[in-house]
């Protein structure tokens, strides 16, 4: 049974809606991540329980985690990150600068020590400048992607939810108005959506899992190639190693995890080897997707590079797949209660 009512589809578009149109970033990114949980729902009703975590169910940690930067939890943090990276590089351009000027030995202690303080403040100002503009940039990022896919999937499970279910032809009709992300050279959408009626039809929870996953691999890579030019834009040049390294820390329900460490080892899901969806993914998330287990190496360095990313979400994806955190819901019913009745929840989020 539906989590939501009869009309479940409908009321979803009506929620995105109504989640794209509110102004209040905070508030925005709030509803944002219930809608995801939503669309995970009854998603999940559509594939059936059996098929595992959904792209919305993925998608809500997601968002969750855009939260954090959205209401600047993490400012303190980078600040301290900035000011020690500015510092230390400082020093060292201050040691450079008194070694290129014949400083007498005896003043270069003195020429790292300004390098250091001119450093850090400089690393300090452009943290502090750059949070500013990266949570700007993540809640456009965190609307697009509802936008992009949480739209479609509403449609999808409207065809797939009626008296009379869709069939192969008019699920041919609904992929064919699926275009493909600007600059890329496949329609990742497509792919998605396919292999999720791949997975609604088959009765094989084996094959019913590797269709499911496929389809989240190709929505998230969709996402990824959409959100380009917001995560470029979100951390500065100089700092996206520290960034990495540092704040891109996450949770999946009770389980801490961070983008820098390869993923958990887990029970992962077996694939079938070598088919065209699965070389096709090999060609952005490497050996995420081979047959056998893909946790080694699986760490990012620097997440303004697409394919560490995917590399790594690939693998958290196949890991994670059957976990039932994955499909927890990300506030207490209290704090979902308040985000529908358009307020800030009380307690952590």
């Amino acid at each position: 049974m539906s989590a939501l009512s009869p009309s479940a589809p409908t009321y979803l578009t009506q929620e995105i809606r109504a989640a794209l149109q509110e102004p209040e970033p905070v508030l925005a990114n709030l509803k944002i991540t219930r809608c995801h949980y939503l669309l995970a729902q009854e998603l999940e009703q559509v594939l059936g329980p059996e098929a595992g975590a959904n792209f919305h169910s993925w998608a809500v940690w997601g968002s969750r985690k855009a939260g954090v930067t959205i209401r600047q939890e993490d400012l303190d943090q980078a600040r301290r990150d900035g000011t020690v990276v500015g510092g230390i590089v400082g020093s060292l351009v201050g040691l450079g600068c008194g070694w290129l000027l014949n400083f007498p030995l005896v003043w270069q202690p003195a020429a790292a020590l300004l390098g250091a303080v001119c450093g850090a403040a400089v690393g300090r100002f452009i943290i502090r400048r750059s949070r500013r503009v990266s949570a700007r940039l993540i809640l456009a990022g965190n609307r697009t992607v509802l936008e992009d896919i949480g739209l479609q999937s509403a449609r999808f499970i409207e065809l797939l939810q009626r008296d009379a279910p869709a069939g192969p032809t008019e699920i041919e009709a609904f992929l064919q108005t699926l275009q493909p992300a600007p600059g890329s050279t496949h329609n990742l959408l497509q792919q998605a959506f396919s292999h999720y009626y791949q997975a609604h039809q088959t009765p094989d929870t084996a094959r019913k899992q590797e269709a499911t996953y496929l389809g989240n691999c190709f929505a998230v890579w969709h996402e990824h190639v959409r959100l380009e030019p917001y995560i470029q834009g979100a951390i500065p040049l100089i700092i996206r190693r520290c960034v990495t390294q540092r704040l891109l820390q996450f949770t999946i329900g009770d389980t801490h995890l961070a983008v820098a460490h390869d993923v958990p080892s887990q029970v992962h899901l077996p694939l079938t080897a070598a088919t065209p969806a699965l070389v096709l993914l090999a060609t952005v998330g490497g050996s995420s997707v081979a047959p056998g287990p893909a946790s080694a190496g699986t760490a990012a360095h620097d997440w303004t590079r697409i394919q560490q990313r995917m590399r790594y979400v690939f693998a958290l994806f196949r890991a994670f797949h059957t976990d039932v955190q994955v499909r927890t819901a990300p506030y207490s019913a209290p704090q979902l209660a308040a985000i529908n009745a358009g307020h800030y929840p009380t307690g952590a989020l």
